[in-house]
């Protein structure tokens, strides 16, 4: 993107909070990780600000994404994009005049945590709560809006400005498809990076497939598994990653290698963090990459497991 480097493995901030993201943060940078993924709504970019500059790390040795929050889509009461006050705030907070890479965080509209559009859950088909359907921010968010959001977050974009690129999370092949035709049709730098689920379970390969063809780097979020999704405990991945003598988490973390995506690993523990990044003096046979692939559960247009349990599918949108 824009000429910039991206590290492959950067070191994921999600659910992190204050003392805890700010421990975090400073012992991955010390171990060596150069990249760091946040966003607004993690309330957690004045932690990982705090850790940069505490950590001794030039500024311009670390990449630095953060995310705009889904209910800052469209316009304010002044006519000016919600964006640019949002993106101001990002940057007050981390602490820096500029963000390597800026995400827009969903395609759909913000909702409010008391009026979820679906009932909370993994099951498919998800099952709408319809007296919360209209409830949304902003309340005339519509795919149009998606569009219009990105162009605005575009204009931001310059190779000394504020933003260095700009990329989409949870995009489904669709969207993607729709935004790259925006793009063209209004001449806008077209999204460096797509930031979706992915795993064995979920191994996202439309939207993967469809990024390498067009030159997007694809970033998995969610490599670990979470929640209900317990990858780490999976005898199928236990026993390969014993065959190597590697961890769970190093067999994922390389999985996702071999497939180039870049990745986003998680953890408080000084141990793992360091673990996690020891990923490239192994290499996994092509019979084991389609053991893990086949280990795939999702549906068709399926793009979230583990994530947005008390959302639609994002194709939904």
């Amino acid at each position: 993107a824009n000429g910039g480097r991206m590290p492959q493995v950067q070191f994921g901030t999600y659910k992190m909070k204050g003392d805890d993201c700010y421990q975090g943060v400073l012992s991955a940078l010390r171990l060596g990780y150069r990249g760091l993924d946040t966003a607004s709504v993690y309330s957690n970019e004045k932690e990982c600000a705090k850790a940069i500059l505490d950590s001794g790390v030039p500024r311009d040795q670390i990449f630095i994404q953060t995310k705009l929050w889904r209910s800052f889509m469209g316009k304010g009461k002044n006519g000016k994009p919600l964006c640019d006050a949002e993106l101001r705030k990002s940057l007050r907070n981390l602490g820096t005049d500029y963000i390597d890479m800026w995400l827009m965080h969903w395609p759909g509209p913000g909702r409010h945590l008391n009026y979820p559009p679906v009932r909370m859950g993994m099951a498919r088909p998800k099952q709408p709560i319809i007296t919360n359907k209209d409830k949304m921010v902003p309340l005339d968010w519509s795919p149009a809006m998606r569009l219009e959001t990105y162009a605005n977050m575009c204009a931001h974009i310059s190779s000394t400005g504020k933003v260095r690129a700009v990329g989409v999370c949870n995009f489904s092949l669709r969207q993607l498809k729709e935004l790259l035709d925006f793009c063209k049709e209004r001449r806008l730098p077209r999204p460096a990076v797509v930031q979706n689920e992915c795993h064995p379970y979920l191994t996202a390969e439309p939207v993967r497939k469809y990024c390498q063809e067009q030159g997007i780097i694809f970033q998995a979020y969610a490599s670990l598994g979470a929640g209900m999704v317990k990858l780490m405990e999976d005898q199928n991945i236990v026993q390969i990653a014993d065959s190597y003598d590697v961890t769970p988490a190093q067999l994922l973390l390389r999985w996702g290698l071999q497939h180039n995506l870049a990745l986003l690993p998680k953890s408080s523990k000084a141990a793992r963090q360091k673990s996690n990044l020891e990923i490239f003096d192994f290499k996994l046979s092509q019979e084991d990459m389609k053991a893990l692939d086949s280990l795939h559960q999702g549906e068709e247009n399926q793009n979230t497991m583990v994530g947005w349990l008390r959302e639609h599918d994002p194709d939904f949108y």
